[in-house]
C-alpha cells in the first residue's frame, strides 16, 4: 500500500515544481532584466497622442502609428515577399465610410537573410513609424469617426518566430465641412 501512495504522489510533487506556462502563450526575457518574462515583444501606438484629427471632407489626413519592438525581435515589412513569415499588413477596422487613400509610408526595412525560414527578409526592429493616408470618398461627410488601426503582423527572434497577432490601435477623426 505504502509504494501505491508513493508511486501517486510522486507526479504531483514533481509536477509542483515545474512552472505553468499556456503554450498558446509566448514570453521572452525583458532585456537587462533580472529573469522577469513579458508575453508582448511588440506593443503599438497612436503618434501624436489620442487627440481627434482633423480632416476636410473629401481630403485625406496622415495618420502614424508606431510599433515599438523589444531588443532581439523584429516584425517583417509591408512588402515582404511570399514564401516566408508573414508581412506587416495595416488596415482600417471600423466605419465603411473612411479609408486608406493611397500608400503607406514605411521606414526603409533592414534586409537580412532569415534563417528561421531560408529565404531574404525584409525587417523592422526599434520603433519603426508608419503613416497611413486615411479618408472618404463621400463628399459632404461631416463628423466624428471612431475606429482602429489594425496591425496583423509576426514577430521573430533569432531563434523564436511567434504566431501571427493582430493588434489595434484606437483613432478618432473629425471631419469638417468644406467652406
Amino acid at each position: 500500500m505504502n509504494k501505491l501512495a508513493y508511486l501517486l504522489l510522486l507526479p504531483l510533487t514533481s509536477a509542483s515544481h515545474v512552472p505553468a506556462y499556456s503554450p498558446a502563450v509566448a514570453i521572452r526575457p525583458v532585456s537587462g532584466s533580472t529573469g522577469e518574462l513579458s508575453l508582448r515583444p511588440v506593443k503599438w501606438s497612436l503618434v501624436g497622442g489620442s487627440e481627434p484629427r482633423q480632416v476636410v471632407s473629401g481630403r485625406t489626413v496622415a495618420i502614424t502609428v508606431q510599433a515599438d519592438i523589444a531588443k532581439g525581435w523584429h516584425i517583417y515589412s509591408i512588402n515582404q515577399k511570399p514564401g516566408g513569415p508573414i508581412p506587416l499588413r495595416l488596415e482600417l477596422i471600423g466605419p465603411a465610410d473612411l479609408s486608406i487613400r493611397g500608400l503607406i509610408k514605411a521606414p526603409k526595412p533592414e534586409l537580412k537573410f532569415d534563417e528561421n525560414f531560408g529565404i531574404e527578409t525584409e525587417l523592422y526592429s526599434g520603433s519603426p513609424r508608419f503613416t497611413i493616408p486615411v479618408g472618404s470618398a463621400v463628399r459632404g461627410l461631416t463628423g466624428f469617426r471612431r475606429f482602429q488601426v489594425g496591425a496583423r503582423y509576426q514577430v521573430c527572434s533569432d531563434k523564436l518566430c511567434l504566431p501571427p497577432h493582430t493588434d489595434k490601435v484606437d483613432v478618432t477623426v473629425r471631419i469638417a465641412g468644406r467652406n
